[in-house]
């Protein structure tokens, strides 16, 4: 892949990522439960369980925290904002993925200081000469 064509994918990423909309991290899932009563259909039927039920779960501060929805309005906008940031952190990675290829494939600039250079340039001086005094040792404070 030439240069160009790769500064061309990254400025299509940048372009990419300046039109995201409002985003959340986490994941919502989607389940069934038994009630627990002796007398209902799902006890003895597991395709009979009541739901579904969705749960919108994230990590805050290091912790699990968890938000029960039901099916509406609230659930399909969390699900919008969730699955904005999935394409947020997926351009993301692309756009290093781009920037890192770019990085191995531009050449070395000639007037760019490597690490040798700087050695040989500090073997060259040959270091200071200035001595320091020895201080003297500090005293107790009973």
């Amino acid at each position: 892949m030439n240069v160009e064509k790769m500064e061309f994918d990254r400025a299509a990423l940048l372009e990419e990522l300046r039109g995201t909309d409002d985003m959340r991290r986490g994941s919502i899932t989607e389940v069934y439960r038994r009630c627990g009563k002796e007398t209902c259909r799902c006890a003895d039927d597991s395709d009979a369980w009541h739901g579904p039920y969705y749960a919108y779960t994230r990590k805050v501060g290091g912790k699990t925290k968890t938000l029960q929805l039901r099916a509406g309005p609230l659930l399909s906008k969390i699900e919008r904002e969730v699955e904005a940031g999935r394409r947020f952190r997926t351009t993301c990675d692309r756009l290093f993925d781009v920037s890192e290829a770019l990085c191995e494939h531009r050449p070395v600039e000639a007037n760019a200081e490597t690490p040798q250079a700087v050695s040989e340039e500090a073997a060259k001086k040959r270091g200071s000469k200035t001595f320091s005094r020895k201080k003297s040792p500090s005293r107790s404070k009973r």
